[in-house]
């Protein structure tokens, strides 16, 4: 019985112990996920980002099976203390594995800006306004 009590104090003691390192732990940088109208601005630091454009989409309509996925085209401004910077076009082809360094808008030491997707989806039985089109973009500060 004492041997059994041993092993028990032990096993537990051992339990605890591991349960209480966190050096295996790890922590996700804080993302956050933004929407960027066509026409509107994203403000940070001292640059903007403006979703300028959209110069074609030829996705597939969500409701429609296609056999290629198409593509969304779109412009957009990289502002710096109001002088056009750089003017970037992103070309979204959905199912496609796409290097997201490509899609990047604004790094600097505390931020980094990613372009994720064009949104709306098409749909073939609405017709899709061009002022409904926004990016989602990710927001990550680096701490």
């Amino acid at each position: 019985m004492a041997k059994q009590g041993v092993f028990l104090l032990c096993f537990l003691s051992t339990l605890i112990t591991f349960a209480q390192d966190s050096t295996y732990l790890k922590v996700e940088t804080p993302k956050i996920v933004a929407k960027l109208f066509l026409g509107k601005t994203y403000h940070i630091e001292d640059v903007q980002i403006k979703f300028s454009d959209v110069l074609a989409d030829s996705r597939c309509p969500e409701d429609i099976t296609c056999v290629w996925a198409g593509e969304a085209t779109v412009l957009v401004d990289i502002i710096e203390n109001g002088t056009l910077r750089e003017q970037k076009k992103l070309i979204f082809q959905p199912g496609k594995r796409q290097d997201k360094k490509l899609f990047n808008l604004f790094s600097s030491e505390t931020t980094t800006i990613t372009a994720l997707k064009v949104l709306p989806n098409l749909n073939s039985k609405k017709k899709l306004k061009k002022e409904a089109y926004y990016l989602l973009l990710e927001i990550v500060k680096k701490e």
